[in-house]
């Protein structure tokens, strides 16, 4: 049997370890209640210190955003203001590059629109101007038809027409008409009568028959014609009418009848209506000298008649040579007469101014003197007028060289 003692001892020793476990157990609850609450603290103050981390993070974020910000609104500012200089600087060396362009531009815009205007009032001239040689190639088609007509169908036209052109000719020569030439001159019935188409005045009393002749039936059928041998064969009719009228003139005797020369000009108005006859036949100019027949044309006339207007200058010089020869001469003896007189004037002149001299040397001599004596004697108290000697005249006249009757040239 245990004993009591040892039962308490051992009963004391487990309630004081249960005691020190119980004591021991809420000693260290607490102290892991104290953790628990040290770590809450802790918890709480990471919370409250990140909360604060956060403002102050915030804080200074927002400063410095607003440093940032207030530093690049200064920046940004300058750099406006330094942009706007330079903007303006740029933008005035852009206007001042670009001022010249655009009053170039605006005076070419001008030019432009003033050649343009000047264009369409050209092109409408030229419109007009186009219109109206449309109208007169067609109004001279029309009257070339017309006058090919007339002058196909009659004898009067052609005769016309070559008169007209004979006339047109001596004026452009220079000539006068009824001076220098007559249009459709009547012979003397004396002399046969008959008329010839004009009549060219050489000087002492000449006169060149010139009668116009216009050969055209033949030669515009035969141009009217693509068959070479019809048209050769008008051809060779055309220049056997020229022929016709050769004999013709030559029947007539014109230049006998007018007398004062020895040929009779056939004046044909177109060049090509000989230079066809004459392809057909080439002695037609022959034959026509020997007949004392001139063919000539508009170009060969007008050197005749010119050479006609040469002849009338020189006759002229010549005729009035005497005339001038007697009116140099006259001219001559009346220069000399005044010559003389004028010779006898200065001749007059000088004996005059001699005595005029004289006379001042006498009047300064003998009447001067007197007057001062007169007048240191008080014989006038105020004088009106004063004595004095009048200026002698010292130059001479001039006698003219040809005084004695012989010119410069007998006198060297």
């Amino acid at each position: 049997m245990v004993p009591v003692n040892e039962l308490l001892s051992v009963l004391f020793v487990v309630l004081g370890i249960v005691i020190g476990w119980l004591a021991a157990s809420g000693k260290a609850r607490a102290d892991v209640v104290r953790a628990e609450e040290r770590l809450a603290a802790v918890e709480q103050g990471r919370d409250t210190m990140a909360a604060q981390m956060e403002s102050v993070a915030a804080q200074v974020s927002r400063q410095n955003s607003e440093d940032f910000l207030k530093l690049a609104e200064e920046r940004l500012g300058k750099v406006n203001a330094e942009a706007g200089k330079d903007h303006d600087a740029r933008k005035k060396e852009v206007e001042d590059l670009v001022s010249p362009i655009k009053d170039s531009l605006h005076k070419l815009q001008e030019s432009t629109d003033r050649i343009e205007k000047e264009r369409e009032g050209a092109y409408q001239g030229l419109k007009r101007t186009v219109e109206g040689l449309r109208q007169q190639t067609t109004d001279l088609r029309d009257t070339n038809v017309k006058l090919s007509t007339a002058l196909r169908g009659s004898i009067k036209s052609r005769g016309d027409w070559g008169q007209i052109s004979l006339k047109n000719i001596a004026e452009s020569a220079g000539m006068t008409q009824h001076c220098d030439f007559d249009l459709e001159y009547t012979l003397a019935s004396g002399a046969g009568g008959g008329r010839v188409d004009m009549v060219a005045r050489i000087p002492d009393g000449g006169n060149i028959p010139i009668d116009a002749k216009v050969p055209l039936a033949a030669y515009w059928d035969g141009l009217d014609l693509d068959d070479p041998k019809a048209r050769m064969m008008k051809m060779k009719e055309h220049a056997s009418d020229v022929k016709k009228h050769i004999d013709a003139l030559v029947s007539r005797d014109y230049a006998r009848t007018l007398g004062g020369s020895d040929f009779t000009v056939m004046y044909i108005p177109a060049p090509p209506i000989l230079a066809a006859a004459f392809e057909v036949d080439p002695t037609l100019q022959e034959y026509a000298f020997s007949k004392n027949i001139l063919i000539c044309t508009p170009v060969d006339l007008i050197g005749l008649l010119r050479t006609v207007g040469i002849y009338w200058q020189q006759h002229s010089m010549a005729s009035n040579a005497k005339e001038i020869h007697k009116s140099a001469q006259e001219f001559y003896d009346r220069s000399a007469k005044f010559g003389e007189d004028l010779a006898k004037m200065g001749r007059g002149l000088n004996t005059a101014v001699n005595a005029y001299n004289a006379a001042v040397g006498s009047y300064d001599g003998r009447v001067m003197p007197e007057g001062r004596r007169l007048k240191e004697l008080g014989i006038k108290d105020s004088p009106k007028r004063k004595l004095e000697a009048p200026p002698p005249v010292e130059g001479v006249a001039r006698i003219p060289q040809n005084s004695t009757g012989r010119d410069r040239g007998e006198e060297e």
